[in-house]
């Protein structure tokens, strides 16, 4: 994000998916050499000294939850919008990914980025999804807004259905999205230029 400016900087999802493989698979089976490659690839253009956020998105079992290597505070922050008490669950995921991201970023900068394998791991206060496919799109504003501290803007969990709207209108609608002709009812509906 422009306003990031290298201080906020998104992981890829898929170094979710391979720091997230069950426990019993030996390391090699995590598939390390993918995953080493597509985070040297996420910061590849990022001086890592001066970045303060990393985020994660992680989905286990269908939900999704956001990570963040908070380096302003020497945590990582854990924003779930889940209504369960998921205190156990974040246990356990967060004891398989952490030490396998570390190690990932030992490796990529050579040793140099700080060891974040001790950090607290506090389950944050946020908004809470009032059905089960909310959790996506809370992640994804979870962290359009965190900012280490707090939200910079409110998210109101009676918004959700607000914000689903809004992120499939900035998809659709986007410079980027190659897709020529889009049916009629959505094509009466693009900005003009």
């Amino acid at each position: 994000m422009p306003d990031g400016g290298g201080y906020r900087v998104f992981l890829s999802h898929r170094i979710g998916e391979y720091v997230n493989m069950e426990d019993e698979e030996e390391f090699e089976q995590w598939e390390f050499h993918n995953a080493l490659e597509i985070l040297e690839s996420d910061i590849a253009v990022v001086d890592t000294t001066n970045v303060k956020l990393f985020f994660l998105p992680i989905m286990e079992e269908d939900h999704y939850t956001v990570y963040y290597i908070n380096l302003i505070h020497d945590r990582i922050d854990i924003l779930d919008s889940s209504p369960d008490d998921h205190r156990l669950y974040h246990e356990v995921v967060g004891n398989r990914i952490i030490p396998r991201l570390n190690l990932l970023f030992q490796e990529a900068t050579d040793g140099k980025f700080k060891s974040f394998t001790r950090f607290r791991r506090p389950i944050l206060p946020v908004p809470l999804q009032r059905n089960a496919i909310g959790s996506g799109f809370f992640a994804i504003k979870f962290m359009e807004l965190w900012n280490g501290e707090s939200f910079h803007l409110p998210i109101l969990t009676e918004n959700a259905a607000m914000y689903r709207d809004q992120l499939l209108y900035y998809a659709i609608y986007h410079q980027i999205n190659t897709i020529e002709k889009l049916p009629a009812g959505l094509e009466a509906l693009k900005p003009r230029r």
